[in-house]
């Protein structure tokens, strides 16, 4: 901007337009935590891209050698990660008898979801290893619902994919027997999956036994967190991450055929089901969270997610508004940068509405969100919503015959 104006003519100044574009937060980052081939305990969550880099870093998958030697769980979930669509990854190592809570002299989980809370990009959360109703490993519940309160009531921005133990589930009964976590930051899926074994070797003699076994069985959070991402990708958070181009890489096949009836009992209770569907393979055939009824609203998954995703952005997008004058001027900037970025995502179609104030509205004003004692107090009051797209979950046709009068 010129200093001064000395002499007549025309000037030519820069004026900030005030305009501070939101940009989207990122919806599929996972966090992997569990024990892998190797790593020390206590580390910092490694960042990683693609499969060769946990295997420089943390060993790859551990040989299985026996039906009596378990499988690694945390390597072979994130190989099906990456192989299924996912991207950025950050990797915990955790020790195999890390308790559930920390002592004095010993770190447990609760410590590690500590150490997560200053990573703010993580989306999705995995836990190999652990699965709810686990005889073998009683502290596996408590583990889990550590991470289902951290990822609702500490950070608000990602979902725990929950792993069930191995198990069949038919008839109401069986599913309330393993009396599953209540939250709409918490998903499962159903079955566990085969999948080849990546260190079988055939036996050198024809009828001569395996010494290790062709299958393997594993939990299914790993391939649904690479589908989430792959899926976010392609379509957007707002498109619900199942149907028919859900198709899962590298299974042989579910450990259960579930079948329409199973599915109608399954559905309701929110256990999402992975089902062979005729020309299309082993596909995510489910999109409920484990929200309970009182809370219908975030029944579905993307639902959950693009509310997180919004939320996010604006909260990363809107820091500078802290400590500027508390007037008309900041209210008004606010809701022309948030209601750019909103309807920037209405015209993605990631709301319902044929217009933009059928989809969404961006309230933040005096005598509307905030009175008097608000702002003496500092409080800058946004109110946000949307309508969000909710997935075709029940396709109804309707078929009469055609008669003569017709």
């Amino acid at each position: 901007m010129a200093a001064s104006y000395t002499y007549p003519g025309v000037y030519v100044e820069e004026v900030p337009s005030g305009a501070r574009p939101i940009e989207s937060a990122g919806t599929s980052t996972a966090v992997f935590i569990g024990t892998t081939k190797s790593g020390s305990a206590g580390e910092e969550p490694e960042l990683i891209f693609k499969w060769q880099d946990y295997e420089e870093a943390f060993g790859g998958i551990k040989e299985v050698k026996d039906m009596t030697t378990s499988a690694d769980a945390m390597g072979l979930a994130v190989y099906t990660y990456f192989l299924n669509g996912g991207g950025a990854a950050y990797i915990v190592h955790v020790d195999e008898d890390t308790p559930a809570v920390s002592t004095d002299t010993v770190d447990g989980y609760d410590k590690v979801f500590v150490s997560l809370e200053k990573i703010r990009d993580i989306n999705i959360i995995c836990l190999p290893g652990k699965a709810w109703g686990n005889s073998e490993s009683p502290t596996d519940d408590d583990i889990i619902t550590s991470a289902i309160n951290h990822a609702e009531k500490t950070m608000k921005n990602r979902m725990v994919i929950v792993d069930i133990a191995e198990t069949t589930l038919n008839k109401p009964a069986d599913v309330s027997a393993l009396d599953l976590p209540s939250s709409p930051f918490a998903v499962t899926y159903y079955p566990w999956l085969k999948i080849a074994n990546p260190s079988y070797v055939p036996p050198e003699e024809e009828g001569v036994p395996a010494a290790m076994p062709a299958t393997l069985k594993i939990a299914p959070s790993s391939f649904v967190a690479g589908m989430w991402a792959k899926t976010d990708g392609r379509r957007g958070v707002w498109k619900a991450p199942a149907g028919i181009e859900t198709v899962l890489l590298g299974i042989t096949e579910p450990t259960d055929n579930v079948h329409d009836a199973q599915q109608g009992v399954l559905n309701p209770l929110n256990v999402n089901c992975i089902r062979r569907m005729p020309g299309a393979g082993p596909v995510i055939w489910g999109t409920r969270t484990l929200a309970t009824k009182a809370e219908a609203e975030w029944r579905y998954v993307p639902v959950r997610r693009t509310a997180n995703m919004i939320e996010e952005s604006i909260y990363n997008n809107i820091q500078w508004a802290v400590f500027e004058p508390n007037d008309h001027r900041l209210w008004s900037s606010l809701r022309v940068n948030i209601d750019a970025f909103m309807n920037g995502l209405w015209r993605a179609g990631a709301f319902q509405g044929e217009k933009a104030s059928d989809a969404y509205f961006v309230r933040c004003n005096l005598g509307d969100t905030m009175k008097q004692d608000d702002i003496d107090q500092g409080k800058v009051i946004v109110e946000v919503g949307f309508a969000p797209v909710k997935p075709a979950e029940f396709v109804i046709i309707h078929i009469q015959q055609k008669v003569a009068q017709q």
